[in-house]
């Protein structure tokens, strides 16, 4: 929604459809409400459980695993954010004291501008606006940032695993955050049109695609050339830790190819939707896609996060093995009739028992 501040003088665009929306007084969206609700805090109880486990287990190189748990950690951002807009958009808070029939996603017709006089007066709904515009720009770079810390990882070919480059994980997350902060100065400001925001977003998941594919044939491509030689040959392609770095990259391509192919689907679905929204195709039922939109955005840890933890067996294994006392309560209960299995300490000791020998071949 675009608000007009102080007759015109500046413009403010946040992520939400409709204020006091009247909808949302029958028994039918209340019931959404109550069940977005619930699964908030399942949300919740998921980010802390996937961020304690890629946190403190060590399943991919540092990099990669720290720009996991921020991505993970970030829907805190979200979570604030939704809470300090719900209630403008239900009416149980209000701007200026008076209710809105304005309704639009984006709009540069100022007649559809919902006016305030000073965003001090719903401040709230503003900060929340910000916070939500944030978390869906850090979702919607991330794809980008972990193709690019995959192109590292093969541009270091030869030492990679080897040396933490900790400088890497800082100046992509940098990059990241330039980006984020770029793009929500121009969207929360109105300083650009709907249609390139869109477009940019499209084109930049696009490339992340094209560049975690590109890696992957590259990383094979080191190793059918390694097969076709003697190990003994010189060559950057043709030694042994090349070789070891080449098959990490494509383990890490297929331990996390399903995120990848998740993450990407619901980006498009929300953007589709966004479109839809925009342009009013559907206008009896903007309600409802609106608040379809708003929870792919806010609740995507309920997927995302499953299918992070339990597409890395390292990371599925810790968790069953977790010492959070709701985790273990679960995994006593279901998996009772099992046979003892290996304890957590083992599990990480077999990690670090991979890394330690891909280090011995980078000594010899």
């Amino acid at each position: 929604m675009i608000f007009s501040v102080n007759n015109g003088e500046y413009t403010i665009w946040i992520p939400i459809y409709t204020l006091d929306d009247d909808s949302y007084d029958t028994y039918f969206y209340r019931g959404l409400l109550i069940i977005e609700l619930i699964l908030s805090i399942f949300a919740f109880l998921f980010i802390v459980t996937s961020g304690y486990i890629i946190i403190t287990t060590r399943a991919f190189h540092t990099n990669m695993n720290s720009l996991y748990a921020y991505f993970v950690i970030s829907w805190m951002f979200s979570g604030v954010g939704n809470s300090l807009t719900t209630p403008y958009i239900i009416g149980t808070w209000k701007v200026d004291d008076n209710s809105t029939n304005y309704r639009s996603w984006w709009t540069d017709d100022v007649a559809e501008m919902t006016p305030i006089k000073s965003i001090q007066e719903a401040w709230p709904l503003f900060l929340g606006g910000f916070l939500t515009w944030y978390y869906m720009f850090v979702m919607t770079t991330c794809l980008f940032i972990m193709s690019l810390e995959r192109i590292c990882a093969s541009y270091f070919i030869g030492n990679y695993e080897n040396t933490s480059r900790l400088y890497l994980f800082f100046l992509l997350f940098l990059f990241q955050q330039f980006i984020i902060l770029t793009s929500i100065y121009l969207v929360f400001c109105n300083r650009v049109h709907f249609i390139p925001v869109v477009s940019f977003l499209l084109f930049l998941n696009i490339l992340a695609v094209l560049l975690f594919c590109g890696n992957r044939q590259y990383n094979l491509k080191i190793i059918r050339k390694f097969k076709k030689k003697p190990v003994q040959q010189s060559g950057r392609f043709y030694t042994l830790p090349v070789r070891f770095q080449a098959k990490e990259n494509l383990r890490v391509f297929n331990l996390t190819v399903r995120v990848f192919v998740c993450g990407f689907v619901m980006i498009m679905c929300a953007l589709i939707l966004v479109i839809v929204i925009t342009f009013k195709c559907v206008s009896s039922w903007d309600t409802f896609l609106t608040y379809c939109f708003n929870n792919i955005v806010h609740l995507n840890p309920l997927i995302i996060c499953p299918v992070l933890i339990f597409s890395v067996s390292t990371w599925s294994k810790a968790l069953l093995h977790s010492r959070l006392p709701i985790i273990d309560k679960i995994t006593k209960i279901t998996f009772i009739d099992l046979p003892a299995a290996l304890p957590a300490q083992n599990i990480q000791q077999e990690t670090e028992t991979y890394f330690s020998q891909l280090k011995n071949v980078w000594e010899k």
